[in-house]
């Protein structure tokens, strides 16, 4: 049984991909398999897999997002621990063995998250240097409620028995079904953050605007009401700590609907999240965003922007 499986959806990136796979096949670490799951792919992306041979388990399903594809790498998964890689992303060759090096000294946390660094051209990665292995731990996920640092699937690693467990991703196709899952492994037994080193380059892309947008809204009003159901581990003795989590994001995301002049967005999720921030309380974004919201709307009349 290898120590990692390593799930990677994709979907019309076979270009991309190969340079994805380039970087896992260079790991230090080499207990791993990896399972690429093509999410009904119409480019070239299985002559591509096919050139990989046996290193890859190759997957194909109808289109149906993110992840929806990577639950079905999750349920092939034989290792202990599943890692998830997007397609487009890329791995250092210390990245791996940092995992595993956590894992071991560590007494083997449910949940282990790195960092990412942005790159539009590959060689800005060439600037990343390797540092030393530093990780925070914390008793599970909802205990680091107060840490800011960004949360996404990218850098997840997972005992895969958890994941089979929660019953992995959300499959509606949502922004934020990473931080869905984090929030449903919220109560499992140790977490712990690697601040160094940098574990994955996460490339940008060009993309739509308002689909972005849509799709950020659809997932924070999704969580929130999720939170509103009970459908979130911990009990109201948890409870704050997950607050402290969701109402951040949601603060974040009705700011960048503003932003970018979204103020139906941005009121709907401002009301949605109203009762939250009653209870938390939050008073500097209860009293100031509204009013920001409407001096937004004025400039824009007044400017046509």
């Amino acid at each position: 049984m290898p120590f990692f499986s390593i799930v990677i959806p994709t979907y019309n990136r076979a270009r991309l991909l190969e340079r994805t796979l380039a970087s896992v096949f260079a790991q230090e670490e080499r207990d791993y398999e990896v399972l690429v799951v093509d999410d009904g792919s119409q480019d070239d992306t299985l002559e591509v897999l096919a050139r990989q041979g046996e290193r890859v388990r190759v997957f194909q399903k109808s289109n149906a997002g993110p992840g929806a594809a990577r639950n079905l790498g999750i349920q092939a998964a034989r290792g202990e621990y599943v890692v998830f890689l997007d397609s487009d992303d890329l791995w250092f060759p210390w990245t791996l063995a940092s995992y595993r090096q956590v894992l071991e000294v560590h007494g083997a946390p449910t949940v282990v998250m790195g960092t990412s660094v942005t790159f539009r051209d590959e060689e800005e990665l060439a600037r990343v240097a390797r540092e030393p292995v530093r990780a925070s731990l914390f008793t599970d996920y909802l205990a680091s409620a107060l840490d800011r640092t960004p949360r996404t699937a990218c850098v997840l690693a997972v005992r895969t028995e958890a994941l089979k467990r929660v019953e992995g991703f959300t499959p509606l196709r949502i922004v934020a079904e990473d931080h869905d899952l984090l929030f449903r492994l919220g109560t499992e037994p140790g977490f712990a953050w690697v601040r160094t080193p940098v574990m994955v380059g996460y490339r940008r892309h060009e993309g739509s605007e308002s689909t972005m947008l849509e799709s950020s809204h659809q997932g924070m009003a999704y969580q929130l009401m999720q939170e509103r159901l009970g459908r979130y581990p911990g009990g109201a003795e948890r409870r704050r700590e997950r607050l402290e989590m969701l109402l951040y994001a949601t603060r974040h995301v009705s700011h960048v609907m503003v932003d970018y002049r979204r103020m139906d967005l941005a009121l709907d999720l401002y009301r949605r999240g109203l009762p939250f921030h009653l209870e938390v309380p939050r008073w500097r974004y209860l009293l100031g965003f509204l009013p920001k919201l409407a001096v937004t709307r004025v400039f824009r009349r007044l400017t046509g922007r």
